[in-house]
């Protein structure tokens, strides 16, 4: 039940506990009207405060049935009234949610306070059955209210500590995703880069045997390269070790590129997903981590869409115009889910986050965004590094 409803519940049950509790009192029982309503008002106002100040609505709720009973001649619903009952159960209820204690001590005092009265107040002998059950039923109900509110404050503190737990849970598990993420870049760009760097240590070293009748300043010079470049792949391989996964080691095996997205689409294509490429880079020799980072992009994108939009038509467009490669990955909505579900959803996932950190190595952009028809996009624009 919401707050609000709560509220108006608890608000109409109060009127009606004042005006029916003090008008039966009055007109039924003789009870004086004044006394009557400031008892009903007791009772009315213990309903409303046991949401925000449980002692003191648990205190009028107590001097309310006890004065009723002390004011109400035993020749009726006696010692407690159905109103009364119902306001101090209520109470009760609603005051252990939050403070059993407090709950308790009202549904034995009001318990305590009425069978003190029914034994102290003489009673005529026809009546006596008649208060022993009106007893009986007041004291059970009582002690019903206060076990149900007891029950319903601890499956909302456990709820509460659900809720938390999963919270920490989530914020735990995309801190552990993006850690990966991360790693899984330190460690392409690593393999990328080293094998580039040993490259040109390699032929920079070599260039006196492989070369001859060099010049003894071309022979320095190259010698040069070389220790610049052993000692720049040291520092990448330091630097980038602040990135790894302790433990964790490299990959051995060649990355993929480009050239390899093909083989992305025919993977793609076995496992029932329709997708087409249009690839206007076939022949261009990109950088290799640029080249990587279209592969990995297409890749995210095919994966996404094989999760959140399954069997939905994909077309994947590579293209380089002037100076700049742009991949584009647009998949239509799946069949199977209702329109505007298809897609990428970029929540408590790194699919997309991943994406974008690896654009932006290079220094260029990424959107990833629903489309009008229910599907969804991932455009990337990637700067060429000059040679």
């Amino acid at each position: 039940m919401g707050r609000i409803s709560l509220w108006t519940f608890i608000g109409l049950g109060a009127a009606t506990v004042l005006t029916v509790g003090s008008s039966l009192s009055s007109s039924a029982f003789g009870v004086p009207v004044v006394v009557a309503l400031l008892l009903g008002a007791a009772e009315a106002a213990a309903m409303i405060l046991s949401l925000v100040n449980p002692p003191i609505a648990a205190a009028l709720s107590v001097m309310g049935v006890l004065g009723f009973a002390l004011v109400t001649p035993p020749d009726g619903p006696w010692p407690v009234m159905v109103t009364s009952m119902i306001a101090n159960s209520s109470v009760v209820l609603l005051v252990s949610r939050t403070q059993w204690i407090t709950g308790l001590a009202a549904a034995v005092m009001a318990s305590l306070g009425v069978v003190v009265v029914a034994f102290t107040t003489p009673v005529p002998a026809s009546m006596q059955g008649a208060a022993t059950a009106d007893l009986i039923v007041f004291v059970s109900i009582t002690g019903v209210a206060w076990l149900i509110g007891l029950l319903l404050g601890r499956w909302t503190t456990v709820r509460a500590q659900l809720v938390r737990e999963r919270e920490v849970s989530a914020a735990e598990l995309a801190r552990r995703q993006a850690a990966e993420e991360r790693t899984q870049l330190a460690r392409e760009l690593h393999d990328v880069v080293a094998h580039g760097m040993s490259a040109i240590q390699v032929q920079a070293s070599s260039a006196r045997y492989r070369i001859s009748s060099l010049p003894t300043e071309a022979v320095a010079e190259f010698d040069g390269i070389a220790a610049l470049a052993r000692a720049s792949i040291s520092e990448m391989r330091a630097l980038l070790a602040v990135l790894r996964n302790e433990g964790t080691e490299g990959e051995s095996a060649p990355q993929p590129t480009a050239a390899d997205i093909p083989q992305l689409v025919d993977s793609a294509a076995r496992t029932g997903s329709r997708v087409e490429l249009d690839d206007r880079l076939q022949g261009d020799d990109l950088d290799p981590v640029l080249s990587l980072t279209v592969y990995r992009i297409v890749q995210e994108s095919l994966s996404n869409v094989a999760r959140h939009a399954t069997g939905a038509y994909t077309l994947i467009t590579l293209e380089r115009r002037g100076d700049t490669v742009h991949v584009e990955v647009r998949n239509a909505a799946a069949a199977s889910e209702p329109q505007g579900s298809g897609g990428i959803a970029d929540a408590g996932g790194h699919g997309i986050r991943g994406m974008r950190e690896r654009v932006s190595l290079h220094g260029g952009t990424l959107e990833a965004l629903h489309t009008d028809d229910g599907g969804f996009v991932v455009r990337a624009a990637i700067p060429v590094p000059r040679s």
